[in-house]
């Protein structure tokens, strides 16, 4: 995959000087806070750097966030399968969003990935934090660790009552799924689009019912994760009537629901 032709050299020393500012020892642990400021950062800055990106004309599909880790990524002899499926499979079990960042960075998964990623696609900067932001692959992987830390946000407002998650469940990159207790309705709201300009607030559609397996709120596990590898985020929960696990996805903006 290619090097982004004429990328900004301020958006590269802006990586740089993060990562060379938070440098630790191999012995040393990651203080509290560093993992807030590593999903924080990233975040901020993969936006900025694909802003960019998209006026500068450059192909999207190149920086598409991977549906999953590749297999010959996930095989390697330092990736860690265990914390992985943490990360996935459990991410109500990370009390905080820098517990979940100090996770991915102290289980070796973000460091294994840089590593084995420069191997995969042939790109030696993509294990070289002052050069790897230029590489259209930093960008697919990041995007991944993003989506689980969306799907840690997502759960943590569950828990809160807070029942709306970010991300693309539908069409977009950008919408938002709605789940409203009092009569179990789930809506997803789309950015305002008018003559091809994205305008501010969202546009909503409901979406479907859940009232047939009871309240989402019982405390069940629930997760809003991409399950089938399509780049879509969908609904898993378990049914503990029946003791089976729900999955709901979105097709042309209604949820379609089946069991696991």
């Amino acid at each position: 995959m290619p090097m982004i032709a004429n990328f900004p050299v301020e958006l590269l020393e802006e990586h740089r000087a993060w990562h060379h500012m938070h440098m630790l020892s191999s012995s040393s642990p990651f203080p509290v806070g560093y993992g807030l400021d590593f999903l924080q950062f990233h975040r901020n800055f993969i936006r900025k750097a694909l802003d960019w990106y998209m006026q500068a004309g450059h192909d999207p599909a190149l920086v598409t966030p991977w549906p999953a880790v590749p297999e010959p990524i996930r095989r390697s002899y330092c990736y860690n399968l265990a914390a992985e499926d943490r990360i996935v499979r459990r991410p109500e079990t990370f009390a905080s969003a820098d517990e979940l960042g100090r996770f991915i960075e102290g289980s070796g998964l973000h460091g294994c990935i840089h590593e084995q990623a420069a191997l995969l696609y042939g790109e030696p900067e993509l294990n070289d934090f002052d050069y790897a932001p230029r590489h259209t692959e930093f960008y697919q992987f990041h995007g991944l660790i993003d989506r689980w830390y969306r799907n840690w946000e997502g759960l943590a407002q569950f828990a809160r009552g807070l029942t709306h998650w970010c991300g693309s469940f539908d069409r977009g990159e950008d919408e938002v799924l709605f789940y409203r207790p009092e009569d179990a309705t789930w809506w997803l709201g789309r950015p305002q689009v008018s003559q091809g300009r994205t305008l501010s607030g969202l546009e909503w559609s409901p979406a479907g019912c859940s009232r047939e397996f009871g309240p989402m709120e019982d405390g069940r596990p629930l997760h809003i994760r991409d399950v089938d590898g399509d780049g879509r985020s969908e609904i898993v929960f378990f049914e503990p009537v029946s003791r089976r696990w729900i999955t709901g996805k979105l097709k042309a903006g209604r949820i379609c629901w089946y069991s696991l």
